[in-house]
């Protein structure tokens, strides 16, 4: 086993690696991998989570699931629904098209030792020949927010940084992703809600705009339940008064590309941190990956670019875009 300090260098060699990584947080996120060809029974009494001894896929070398799991440190949830968010869950999830759809759901995880085991299990699942993805399949994200700490001033930060890039976000995914009717685009027009009320521009209440008609709310279902319609975008703030998280439902599933999957969860925490307040610099880099070329774009376009980082030239002069 590494020993403490090889873990903590195991960490700097990867934020050299990944310039975005500097940046991250002890947040707490979680995610649900969707997938399909999962092989399992069901009682009535399980709900919605598959016991693990109910789970019949095997391995490349015929092992049996949730052995599988178990040898590699992985815990499974499924003989109670107790404490949904302490132990990997398989779950059922009716809107994959596929035989055997579901989900694998995350415990509450923080930091870059959560991103490795986010990392490990996606390799773990690539073991089962049966299980695979498709269109249908999404790979959604929660960050973990404190009413307290994050309120309607921050919800709104994150509400209109997502609204004014969010065609930006959309050209960063697979192309059979744009149109999923489990991520639609926001439809929360805030440029003619500030038309609307002039020179005020005063923050207005998210709740409000959230669940409105506009952006599907329905009278007839309860706030109360999870499956609400307005959860159904690529940024579902229904979660924050569901569950007090801020959901990502944008990126599509995709088992076999775990490091584009990475970048997700640190980008989007990255946003989550905006609503916080937390703009931090940026070090600008010659060739960025898509996703620190989409910061630096936010950056530009919120007249931000005193907070990147250029290096300088022989003459001491910033070297320019």
């Amino acid at each position: 086993m590494e020993d403490r300090a090889s873990l903590d260098d195991w960490e700097v060699r990867l934020k050299e690696r990944y310039p975005m990584l500097r940046n991250f947080t002890p947040r707490p996120f979680g995610v649900e991998i969707e997938i399909f060809g999962l092989k399992y029974s069901i009682s009535a009494g399980d709900r919605d989570v598959i016991p693990p001894y109910k789970i019949t896929n095997r391995s490349s070398a015929g092992v049996l699931l949730p052995r599988v799991f178990e040898e590699r440190g992985f815990i499974l949830n499924g003989f109670s629904a107790d404490a949904p968010y302490e132990a990997w869950s398989f779950v059922t999830d009716d809107s994959i098209k596929g035989a055997g759809g579901g989900e694998l759901v995350s415990p509450i995880l923080s930091g870059v030792r959560g991103l490795a085991k986010i990392y490990q299990v996606l390799e773990l699942l690539q073991e089962f020949p049966e299980i695979q993805v498709n269109e249908t399949c999404g790979f959604h994200v929660h960050h973990g927010v404190e009413a307290e700490k994050f309120g309607n001033r921050e919800l709104f930060q994150v509400l209109r940084i997502v609204a004014i890039f969010e065609n930006y976000i959309y050209q960063l995914l697979p192309e059979q992703r744009r149109g999923a009717e489990t991520c639609r685009p926001l439809e929360i027009d805030l440029y003619e809600w500030f038309r609307r009320n002039g020179s005020e521009r005063q923050t207005p209440l998210v709740k409000n705009l959230w669940y409105s008609p506009e952006n599907r709310d329905d009278l007839n279902i309860p706030r109360q339940r999870k499956n609400h319609p307005t959860r159904y975008h690529g940024l579902n703030l229904h979660s924050y008064w569901y569950r007090g998280t801020i959901e990502f439902r944008y990126f599509p599933s995709v088992l076999d590309q775990p490091e584009e999957l990475m970048q997700w969860i640190i980008f989007t925490q990255f946003l989550v941190e905006w609503g916080a307040g937390q703009r931090p610099d940026l070090d600008y880099v010659v060739k960025p990956n898509k996703w620190l070329n989409m910061l630096y774009k936010i950056y530009l376009g919120t007249g931000m670019m005193d907070r990147i980082r250029f290096p300088r030239g022989a003459g001491g002069k910033k070297a320019k875009l």
